[in-house]
């Protein structure tokens, strides 16, 4: 897509651990990596996919601290 990066890969935690990684591209576009999961990520990682499907339909970005605001 050549878009430029605004915000390298960064890791988003939730619960007190890391459970994706993000990055913001131009345009406000943000990609998200969960770890541990696999294509279908509600399915391997229902826990961590909640929040992230939740942040997505609040317009909200991912957390970056280890603590949830």
């Amino acid at each position: 897509m050549n878009l430029s990066t605004k915000t390298d890969g960064y890791p988003c935690f939730f619960n007190g651990e890391v459970v994706w990684y993000a990055g913001v591209y131009s345009g406000g576009q943000t990609f998200a990596t969960v770890r541990e999961a696999g294509h279908e990520v509600p399915s391997y990682q229902p826990g961590r996919a909640l929040p992230l499907i939740m942040h997505f339909l609040k317009d909200t970005q991912l957390p970056t601290t280890k603590t949830q605001p």
